[in-house]
């Protein structure tokens, strides 16, 4: 099995990194492969989408067909980041904006209106961070969880196995972030 991890943080020593290093050495440990983009610091930076008309989208793209190439070579995707104002850091947005697109991960099929999902088969695990209390999220309808769950990563047929927030990140011990990080390693299977 091959995982290609996904990180969304702008910190190298934050907890994030930390539980991407963590579970990629649990892949290992089981005999996987595993590549992890940082997307603030890797040489595979898109820059934020812009244009006026969708027509005006270049058809093709170097940096965006290298991670189409890396999510096509992936059995799972893992997602790492902190959630921000109940969101996602703006430059994963942008990474599923420009890279999850028409034609790579899904199509339009005439007469439908659901689309033909192009990632299907592939499955996810996502991690987030807050420092705000978890069940917070559960009150107002854990909105990030079904915009990305349902909205991004279903639509184009991805399987999410898991979505784990690791909250009150602000007053944790390094015992409780060391409980979090054996819990990454048990998650691998």
């Amino acid at each position: 099995m091959h995982t290609l991890i996904i990180t969304a943080h702008p910190n190298p020593d934050s907890f994030s990194h930390a539980i991407a290093s963590r579970y990629s050495d649990a892949c290992k440990t089981r005999g996987y492969t595993t590549e992890t983009i940082h997307l603030y610091t890797t040489e595979l930076q898109m820059d934020f989408l812009r244009f006026h008309k969708q027509s005006e989208l270049k058809t093709s793209d170097p940096t965006r067909d290298a991670l189409q190439a890396k999510i096509t070579q992936a059995d799972e995707l893992v997602f790492i980041f902190p959630t921000w104002w109940v969101g996602v850091p703006a430059i994963l947005k942008n990474f599923f904006d420009t890279v999850f697109t028409s034609g790579f991960a899904y199509r339009y099929k005439k007469g439908s209106m659901f689309p033909v999902k192009l990632l299907k088969g592939k499955k996810a695990r996502i991690f987030t961070t807050c420092d705000a209390i978890g069940w917070m999220y559960w009150l107002i309808g854990n909105p990030l969880r079904v915009t990305i769950q349902v909205g991004t990563l279903g639509w184009c047929g991805i399987s999410v196995k898991s979505y784990t927030v690791f909250d009150q990140m602000r007053t944790t011990t390094h015992l409780d972030r060391e409980k979090m990080l054996s819990k990454v390693t048990r998650m691998v299977s």
